[in-house]
């Protein structure tokens, strides 16, 4: 256990604090002691009846100049007003045996991982940090600006690794922003931190060799908002739609670089694909800014469940391609959350410098991006590596929507007990993680025919989820007993049989690549859409018919004994609950 472990369960137990209010606690004493020196500090500790106003006193008939002062009244504020004296004494004799300015400068209040699920600036995050400064480090440059800099631990980052000699910040929050003063006073550095109630504040006046963007990924706003910002950039901007906050942002911090100069931003991953930041993107992309976007895993931001990713943007590149690089699975995972180790950080790093491409990184001609809608997914370009391919709808006799069932019309078709129905619906949760279809579905009336006709599925029919937090897909098996009728978060897939095998088919959805194919047509992150249109569109591979034929009869055995075996799983789990009361009446 670590001191500040320690220090927090103290105050958990005794004052009922959080991890967090712990913390602050920890770094306002640390800070006092480097104003007043570790002995004044534990001589006012151990020589005061402990209360606020007496113990503020005393520290301040230590401190002579007006800077110190009020650095000092900041610290003072962090600490409760209410606190057993023993307890602060015990608190403060356990910091005291520590290096205080490194618990001020390198650890601050947000880096350990009790408050790892506390909401905080981005730029508060080490291992996100690490990366962004190792990007930083490649390109160059001596003075950096960080939008949304929380308590300045990028800032700190980038001067102690000696990437940057002058540096400024903006922060929203008021507490955060004490913090950073207090850094800053104990940095000696070039640095300026700036606090303010909008984070559309204007471009800057003096530019700067980088910019990074740690701005909150979901950010709702007025449109009134940003008018500001946008009447001060050097270009006539039509805002015809609410544009996500992360373009805004990023177009902005391109007016207040240097001609050389290099942005990183945060994006959610929708901006990079949704419809309504098009014409934003499409900004970006004409003018070749866009650099490198590097996708990262679910989680690497905690607190969060967006995907997000990292978008590295230059100023008069010569170089007319984007580079798309899949880091979603480089990642060092420890209990309930992921991070970046060391190696996880030089395996980005060496896929962002070296010119190989792979599965993993591709590089995109602009030409094609601006045709594709300015879609910035690095999805839709991967099916290119698809061997021989072909369009689904050409393979298919037709792709199919279920019936929308609402819950009052499914109520009404539901069997009353003792009824019999030929007729029955699948339902999302019917298509099984093994590929096929539960054979266990629920009957419902069949009362319209022309109405429900057509979504009856046939055998060999491809069913994938039109709208799920994952894709699922299973080939149908049909039977001569019942019709089954597919619900309308669906779809089912009819292939011509002439041309490609279905269980063939299968096998391909099923495989790596054509995961990256069906990648290339959904979009949404947190619930996953496609579409019949999506899909008739989609590259499959069309192989020979011999190879067809091997590959989907291998498939067929294949899931046929999967289902085989989960029948005898079935049947000898319901006899571990019977062996006991069996043995028992045998006896």
């Amino acid at each position: 256990m670590n001191f500040r472990e320690e220090i927090q369960n103290m105050l958990r137990l005794t004052e009922k604090m959080t991890p967090i209010e712990s913390n602050r606690i920890i770094f306002a004493i640390s800070t006092i002691g480097l104003l007043i020196g570790k002995e004044n500090l534990l001589e006012i500790s151990h020589n005061t009846v402990i209360d606020l106003e007496e113990f503020s006193r005393k520290a301040y008939s230590y401190i002579d100049d007006k800077q110190g002062k009020e650095v000092l009244s900041i610290a003072l504020s962090f600490l409760p007003h209410k606190i057993e004296t023993f307890m602060f004494v015990n608190v403060i004799e356990i910091i005291t045996k520590f290096d205080l300015k490194h618990i001020v400068l390198d650890l601050g209040i947000n880096s350990d991982s009790s408050v790892r699920n506390e909401v905080f600036s981005i730029s508060s995050i080490e291992w996100i940090n690490s990366l962004v400064s190792e990007i930083f480090k490649t390109h160059g440059g001596h003075s950096i600006y960080n939008c949304d800099c929380g308590t300045a631990d990028f800032i700190l980052h980038m001067f102690n690794n000696n990437h940057i000699e002058k540096a400024r910040g903006m922060v929203i929050s008021q507490q955060d922003y004490y913090v950073a003063l207090i850094r800053k006073y104990f940095l000696n550095q070039d640095l300026e931190i700036v606090n303010t109630n909008t984070f559309f504040a204007p471009k800057l006046k003096d530019k700067v060799d980088m910019i990074y963007c740690s701005y909150p990924l979901i950010f709702k706003y007025e449109k009134e908002e940003v008018a500001q910002m946008i009447d001060s950039w050097n270009f006539r901007f039509e805002f015809n739609k609410k544009y996500s906050a992360n373009l805004l942002w990023i177009i902005n911090a391109l007016q207040s670089i240097k001609d050389d100069g290099m942005v990183i931003s945060f994006v959610p991953d929708g901006v990079l694909f949704n419809g309504i930041d098009e014409e934003a993107r499409r900004y970006l992309v004409l003018n070749n800014y866009v650099d490198t976007i590097i996708s990262l895993p679910i989680g690497i931001l905690p607190s969060t469940a967006v995907k997000p990713s990292l978008i590295i943007l230059k100023k008069n590149r010569n170089k007319k391609s984007i580079k798309m690089i899949d880091a979603s699975k480089i990642y060092t995972e420890q209990r309930r959350y992921v991070y970046f180790s060391q190696e996880d950080i030089e395996e980005i790093i060496k896929l962002y410098l070296d010119d190989i491409h792979s599965d993993c990184v591709i590089d995109v001609p602009i030409s094609e991006i601006l045709a594709n809608d300015s879609y910035l997914g690095m999805n839709r370009y991967l099916s290119d590596t698809i061997e021989n391919p072909i369009k689904l709808e050409n393979v298919t006799d037709t792709i199919f929507r279920g019936y929308q069932l609402s819950a009052s019309e499914l109520d009404r078709l539901s069997l009353n007990e003792g009824e019999e129905s030929i007729y029955r619906i699948i339902n999302i949760s019917d298509i099984q993680a093994e590929g096929f279809v539960s054979d266990d579905l629920r009957k419902i009336k069949y009362d319209e025919k022309k109405k429900f006709e057509k979504y009856i599925v046939e055998d060999g029919d491809i069913i994938i989820t039109a709208k799920n937090s994952t894709i699922k897909s299973a080939i149908y098996r049909g039977n001569k007993i019942y019709k089954d009728i597919l619900s309308g978060n669906l779809i089912a897939i009819r292939v011509n049989k002439n041309i490609i095998n279905p269980y063939y088919l299968k096998a391909f959805i099923d495989s790596k690549v054509g995961a990256l194919a069906l990648r290339s047509i959904q979009t949404g992150t947190s619930i996953i859409t496609i579409t019949v249109n999506g899909l008739k569109e989609m590259k499959i591979s069309l192989l020979s018919e011999e190879d067809q034929e091997a590959i989907g009869e291998e498939y067929k055995i294949n899931l046929e004994n999967m289902i085989d075996l989960m029948e005898k799983y079935k049947i000898a789990a319901r006899h571990s609950i019977q062996i006991f009361d069996e043995a028992r009446i045998n006896k």
